[in-house]
């Protein structure tokens, strides 16, 4: 199975670093999703005791809920089989909200252990409520949990608006790799050289709505990109204000609109 596998928005950066001559000001109570990071997860841990492999499958949000907590009702969080799969005690951090379900994997899937295969994957239709929109993860060939478009509704208590799906092109990243920030990292009884072993990676689209690429009609960014060009290619501008000298965007949280 994989150690880490995620979908992020292929476009985000243009979004997130508008121009503040053509933004002066950011809404904070229309804020979305839209201005900020989207991903979708999978990531491999190991728990409980007797320890156990399992899955962490997850979407990352901001702005966030008050406290971090999303919406999981029973209309919102969908879960099979709740014998395998359980809503993640993770809710978020300073650096983003995640809305996750862990599910025990096939313990045979492992280099060290039977070695078998074992399919993930998930299906996820863009946009809000009125879109009935969706994300459903899938481990080990089977549904684990969907979570609806109104698990990120609008929140009062912080004044946000809703957070669609994710609406934008996105493009898919795996690798192998260890956090200690994500989990406890045995590395004494770990066995190195490890091996992730992909058999394949399949993408499937409704022909009736391809969307690829970083310039679609409803999120246009090329001529953006092209405008700030040299903070995409210059790999000593590791900052927006300081390196590159351009201002942020104000926001009505601080007072500044």
């Amino acid at each position: 199975m994989p150690s880490l596998f995620y979908l992020v928005s292929d476009c985000q950066d243009a979004r997130a670093l508008r121009n503040p001559i053509l933004v002066p000001c950011i809404r904070m109570a229309h804020l979305s999703v839209e201005a900020l990071r989207r991903s979708i997860f999978f990531e491999a841990q190991v728990s409980g005791d007797p320890l156990i492999g399992g899955v962490s499958q997850s979407s990352q949000w901001g702005p966030y809920n008050a406290g971090y907590a999303w919406f999981n009702t029973s209309d919102n969080m969908i879960i099979p089989n709740p014998d395998i799969s359980v809503l993640n005690q993770y809710q978020g951090g300073v650096y983003q909200q995640a809305t996750s379900v862990v599910t025990n994997t096939n313990q045979q899937c492992y280099e060290l252990n039977g070695g078998c295969s074992s399919v993930y994957g998930f299906e996820y239709k863009p946009g809000f409520v009125a879109d009935d929109a969706y994300i459903t993860w899938i481990s080990d060939d089977t549904s684990a949990w969907t979570m609806k478009a109104g698990g990120m509704a609008a929140d009062s208590r912080v004044d946000i608006g809703p957070r669609p799906i994710p609406q934008e092109p996105m493009y898919i990243l795996m690798n192998l790799g260890m956090s200690p920030s994500f989990g406890f990292v045995d590395i004494e009884h770990l066995t190195f050289p490890a091996t992730m072993s992909i058999d394949y990676i399949r993408v499937y689209q409704d022909p009736d709505n391809i969307n690829y690429g970083c310039d679609p009609e409803n999120f246009p960014t090329q001529d953006y990109i092209k405008q700030y060009l040299e903070a995409y290619t210059n790999p000593n501008f590791t900052t927006w204000e300081n390196d590159f000298k351009q201002p942020m965007p104000k926001n009505s949280f601080l007072g500044q609109c």
